[in-house]
């Protein structure tokens, strides 16, 4: 007997020894990869890893160890990879075809060559994907415009979390938690997946040129507009003659153009056509461009925020994940683009002067004081020097000034010609952008709502106001008493609140019925391009 537990001793010992040097094997297969010469990391497959400045690094604090060996890991990831089309990614951005080939051979039996390289590639899409999910694949400072709000960070001491979550096998976990985490985000997901589903199934008919169509007219076009408004959902159970346009396909289009950000007149003309036409393709496409922007921003949202959504031309306020005020906006024309950032609403003016932009001064203004030298007064602007002293512009030359060469500040006081009007909400930022009345209440009524020179206009003011600080006190009769005075008045909020202006032309409401929005800055193109680009 005692020869025996010898014999299992010595046994024992040499299977310590063998795994030892096998992983001293691998090891030294990982190192020699990761020390190739030359400024990438190419696999004897070719494939070309992307993560080749944080790989390194990792396998390094990790004593270039195997971290993939356990095939509940390796299938998890894979099942993640195969899920991301869920977000609007590209599968094969994290390697998927070079995984799924290696994950069908038995891993037991590789050899530490190919071991060393599969964990490679596991490492690599796992970074990849995480990254993306957790603040998008598209580098925003690559893009053509501004988009002035913080990328969401990488979560901390990424290496050590990377490990922790292989050991305790909770993939899955991890990149969900690394997503967005919140319903406009889901929501959205949603969408991506009924119209993908909505492909499958051919998407919707294609509605063919002619004459407008409105109520009381009949014939093959108002039949095919019947057919395609039941395959978008907007006309259910219809039981109505099918070639007449009566009431319930009226209200049917109703429906489409209010998720199309369209006048909802209920009438079919050349722009609710045209919005028709569009492919289910393009829509999907569309849905996955925003799923992105989702992915830049919405982490960490507070319980109670403001957005602005500048293609769509509204303001809501969304608290505890319901939006609690509506109102139209007016934003930024298209050679003033309103800019894209987050900050914080602090204040709110009532009867606000409005300090002019120089720009705006010289540009505008002046060639207007050089025309009627009444001007200034009768749109109740006072000019300073530099000093800050009031200048009398009957003293002046105008001539001698000129768009560089105007010393002179503008500031328009309150009153009914104030480009203002009559309340300003202030969150101060580069930009000298706010929320702000306007004399010119016309403009609202427009579909396409980008008049001014950047900063938003809005349409329910006092709904607004009062939705802010109606607990304080104020009621309209007490706003309406300060307004007579004339006297610019400033309430500071208790607490700031987070605004948002953003660039939707994707999203869901809180009935999860899909709004598709108008590309009015054309930005969804570079966007998608750069969504659609491989990765290298």
């Amino acid at each position: 007997m005692k020869h025996f537990y010898i014999f299992r001793f010595y046994i024992a010992i040499l299977f310590l020894l063998s795994s030892i040097c096998l992983s001293a094997q691998e090891s030294a297969a990982l190192r020699a990869i990761l020390e190739q010469e030359g400024s990438s990391i190419v696999l004897s497959n070719g494939t070309n890893l992307i993560s080749k400045r944080v790989i390194p690094t990792f396998y390094n604090g990790q004593e270039y160890r195997l971290m993939w060996t356990e095939e509940e890991n390796r299938e998890s990831l894979l099942n993640n990879i195969r899920a991301s089309d869920d977000e609007g990614l590209n599968p094969e951005d994290y390697h998927l075809k070079e995984i799924e080939t290696l994950a069908a051979l038995n891993y037991s039996k590789l050899e530490e060559q190919k071991k060393a390289e599969l964990d490679l590639i596991f490492s690599d899409a796992f970074i990849q994907l995480g990254a993306h999910l957790n603040s998008g694949k598209v580098d925003q400072s690559d893009l053509d415009y501004e988009w002035n709000v913080e990328r969401n960070p990488l979560p901390y001491s990424p290496d050590s979390l990377i490990a922790v979550t292989l050991h305790n096998k909770n993939i899955s976990k991890l990149l969900e938690s690394l997503k967005p985490q919140t319903y406009l985000y889901h929501e959205l997901k949603a969408a991506l997946r009924e119209y993908k589903n909505l492909a499958l199934r051919g998407g919707w008919p294609k509605m063919s040129e002619g004459e407008t169509l409105k109520k009381g007219m009949s014939g093959e076009r108002v039949l095919e507009l019947r057919n395609y408004l039941a395959a978008t959902g907007d006309l259910n159970n219809s039981k109505g003659n099918l070639d007449l346009f009566d009431d319930e396909l009226e209200n049917a289009v109703k429906k489409f153009q209010e998720r199309f950000s369209l006048t909802q007149d209920g009438v079919v003309g050349k722009g609710v056509l045209a919005e028709m036409n569009v492919s289910v393709e393009n829509r999907i496409d569309q849905i996955r461009v925003n799923l992105e922007r989702s992915r830049w921003v919405l982490h960490d949202l507070n319980d109670d925020f403001l957005v602005v959504n500048v293609a769509g031309f509204y303001l809501r306020r969304i608290t505890n994940g319901k939006s609690v005020f509506y109102s139209r906006v007016i934003v930024g024309k298209n050679q003033h683009k309103s800019p894209v950032f987050k900050d914080e609403m602090e204040f709110v003016d009532l009867n606000p002067t409005w300090t002019i932009p120089y720009s705006i001064a010289t540009n505008e203004t002046l060639p207007k004081m050089k025309n009627n030298p009444n001007y200034l007064a009768s749109q109740n602007i006072l000019i300073y020097d530099k000093g800050g002293h009031l200048v009398n512009p009957a003293n002046l030359d105008l001539n001698q000034y000129s768009k560089g060469n105007f010393p002179f500040t503008l500031v328009q006081q309150p009153g009914a010609h104030n480009a203002l009007g009559e309340v300003k909400f202030m969150f101060p930022n580069k930009y000298a952008i706010y929320l702000h009345d306007t004399p010119s209440r016309s403009l609202f009524e427009k579909q396409d709502r980008a008049f001014s020179h950047g900063c938003i206009r809005l349409d329910d003011k006092w709904g607004l106001f009062l939705n802010l600080l109606g607990d304080k006190g104020w009621t309209q009769e007490k706003i309406d008493e300060v307004i007579k005075s004339r006297k610019t008045t400033r309430i500071k909020l208790d607490k700031p609140i987070d605004i948002y202006i953003l660039y939707w032309t994707a999203s869901v409401d809180e009935n999860n019925k899909v709004i598709f929005i108008r590309d009015v800055y054309k930005r969804d193109s570079d966007v998608l391009k750069a969504l659609n680009k491989p990765l290298s």
